[in-house]
């Protein structure tokens, strides 16, 4: 549909408003449960046509799925049922609803139209956007994402906050929407919303569907039992249990305990969106468990298999805000994910809310406002279980080889020097600092600031570099346990001594090779540290994701390491700034950090970048080394020493990286 047709706003009675929701109800329901749905004559509005219609289905006021369609002009009934079917089952940021989840949703009905392009550019589009009567659709660069008028509403909003939040649902940069090429849209529409519970007739659920019946789960654990065997012997086991129908499943476990012992091995495998075949994956992991076993040395009789099978997954919300008040722990497992980090635990002979703290405390939650709650029907012999997938610290080698040598800055050791000299070509007198900020980007684009930097400072024996984790690889905060670091020009020594107190003294810090090994944001600062200070002794550490209570718990830690040391060492802070604005924008918004820094406000740091949406990426490095000076009483000073944008090498201002250099005291 082109902008400005269908602009009239649809009117609804309210037995129209009810039969809506009815419908809507009805086929969610039915999709759900795999039922015919209960037809609810809509009358004339069956083919009146509309722009859009979206369902919307919430839990304890928490998103639980949109789905619908806007721009190609469709009769009401039918661009109802698509909206219903898809939210039931197709939204792709959620898996699809559960039939225990039914009694605790509430439903919404969005009706659109008067589609139009907003002819205001640049900051005069916020004027032109009417929060609770405007929705938004935003398009540039091949992206396109849409907001409904009632979002802001629910989140508090104003009209900027809105335009913002439309970007990053179409994966452009918050401020995108102030770019001349990017086409911004508005339209209006109604809703009309309820509890599910009011809209239809919801049979008491009864006891959950079996996976399989229980004479085929017996049969089916026998063929597990005598396909390991098989593989042990190195004989050709059977790939496929005959007694057994295949099914599709969302969850599966081959739980080994000892004979005698409450040793356990789990090999496991879930998914929450799609859906894989039960005897190809089990026969996978059987394969994975005589293998284990044969390491093992374990004989026939010495050892028991287990098996769960799992499906129906459904959302409760998070650590802090969860509902779970009808959570059957007969028949449902728990599932929590936290990151990289999940537990999937059951036990029948515990209530729910102990059931969650051993799941909580299983998974070690550092900020359990954004751990999920989840759970998925199970049907298992075994009365208790608990899984714990987890990243695992490495130790790794003595020497940590170059992850990024050739990329970021030269492999070659001649090309190194060459453009080291370069990068120091001016004299200065160096002076003592407690700490510092350089950029990590390609040494074309941010090294000259980053050697600026450098250049000014006395460099002690010891320094110790904090940047962000951009890899998946490895644990979320790590401190590389290598013996020195492996550079085209040489080895850069490090200190295992001091990496072990540190992990030892700050929460949640683990000595983690895999998190360092294609990190570059502590490699890229290392040859201009070997330059000036060969014999220094670096420190590298990745930080993941926090908030500002696990920074202040690192920065009291670092700070008592440091009080304790006969010489306190550089804190270098190793990040970027905003990514991915124009070049005054990027400007602006680096600025809106900056000032903060300058300003000696870690606090204030922090809240600017998330409610200006500034992706500066080492922004939790920055306040756990301010948060340190500040706890010694060292934080009195921040000098700029430069700023640039990625444009200023490349000439393309549409798009650029802000990077910075500050001298702390």
């Amino acid at each position: 549909m082109q902008p400005n047709q269908l602009t009239q706003v649809m009117e609804l009675s309210t037995d129209q408003e009810q039969a809506l929701l009815q419908q809507a109800a009805a086929v969610v329901a039915g999709t759900v449960t795999h039922s015919r749905p209960v037809e609810i004559p809509l009358g004339e509005l069956q083919d009146k046509t509309v722009s859009g219609a979206f369902v919307s289905l919430k839990r304890q006021r928490q998103l639980r799925s949109c789905c619908g369609s806007f721009g190609q002009p469709l009769p009401l009934g039918q661009a109802l049922q698509q909206a219903a079917v898809r939210a039931a089952k197709d939204d792709p940021r959620f898996p699809p609803v559960s039939p225990s989840e039914l009694a605790h949703l509430d439903l919404e009905v969005w009706l659109l139209s008067g589609l139009e392009t907003v002819p205001e550019q640049g900051a005069d589009r916020i004027d032109a956007v009417v929060v609770g009567q405007h929705g938004l659709q935003i398009r540039a660069d091949g992206r396109s994402g849409l907001l409904l008028p009632g979002v802001p509403l629910d989140h508090g909003w104003d009209a900027e906050e809105f335009l913002n939040q439309t970007c990053i649902k179409a994966g452009l940069p918050p401020t995108a929407w102030k770019d001349s090429g990017t086409t911004l849209l508005r339209f209006q529409g109604i809703s009309c919303a309820a509890s599910f519970t009011e809209l239809v007739d919801l049979a008491p659920e009864k006891q959950a569907k079996t996976i399989l019946g229980p004479r085929e789960f017996a049969q089916y654990l026998q063929y597990i039992q005598s396909t390991v065997d098989a593989l042990l012997k190195g004989q050709v086991p059977s790939y496929y249990c005959d007694a057994v129908s295949d099914t599709n499943l969302q969850g599966v476990a081959l739980l080994l305990s000892r004979t005698g012992t409450d040793e356990e091995l789990i090999l496991s495998k879930w998914a929450l969106k799609q859906t894989f075949p039960m005897q190809s994956t089990v026969f996978s992991l059987c394969q994975q468990l005589a293998q284990i076993i044969s390491r093992l040395n374990l004989k026939s009789g010495e050892f028991q298999i287990k098996l769960v099978l799992a499906s129906d997954p459904a959302m409760h919300g998070t650590l802090t805000q969860n509902d779970l008040l009808d959570f059957d722990f007969q028949q449902r497992s728990l599932l929590l994910i936290d990151g990289q980090k999940n537990a999937w635990c059951h036990d029948r002979d515990q209530d729910t809310r102990n059931l969650l703290e051993a799941a909580q405390q299983a998974l070690s939650c550092e900020q359990p406002e954004t751990v999920q709650v989840l759970s998925l029907a199970v049907q298992t012999t075994t009365s208790r279980f608990q899984i714990v997938n987890r990243p695992r610290a490495e130790l790794g080698t003595e020497i940590r080889p170059a992850g990024v040598a050739g990329t970021f800055y030269p492999a070659d050791p001649a090309r190194m020097t060459a453009q080291l000299g370069e990068l120091f070509h001016d004299q200065v007198d160096a002076q003592p600092w407690a700490a510092a900020m350089v950029p990590h980007a390609g040494w074309k684009y941010s090294g000259k600031i980053a050697a600026r930097v450098l250049n000014r400072i006395q460099l002690p024996s010891t320094i110790i570099v904090i940047g962000p984790k951009h890899t998946r690889e490895g644990v979320d905060w790590a401190v590389a346990p290598h013996q020195a670091w492996q550079l085209p020009g040489g080895n850069l020594n490090s200190d295992r001594a001091l990496a072990q107190k540190l992990a030892e003294q700050i929460p949640g810090l683990e000595l983690d090779a895999a998190a360092h090994r294609s990190e570059h944001a502590i490699e890229v600062e290392l040859p201009l540290i070997q330059r000036l200070a060969p014999d220094a002794k670096v420190i590298g550490i990745v930080i993941g994701s926090g908030n500002l209570p696990r920074c202040e718990e690192f920065a009291a830690g670092l700070a008592r390491v440091i009080q304790e040391m006969p010489e306190p060492p550089l804190l270098l802070i190793s990040s970027d700034m905003n990514h991915f604005a124009t070049d005054k924008e990027n400007r602006r918004l680096d600025e809106l950090a900056l000032e903060k820094m300058r300003s000696l406000d870690p606090e204030g740091l922090l809240e600017t970048v998330r409610e200006y949406h500034i992706s500066m990426c080492g922004v939790l490095p920055a306040v756990i080394v301010m948060k340190t000076l500040q706890k010694m009483g060292k934080l009195n000073q921040i000098e700029q020493v430069g700023y640039a944008t990625s444009g200023d090498v490349t000439g393309d201002s549409s798009r650029v990286v802000g990077y910075a250099g500050l001298l702390i005291n």
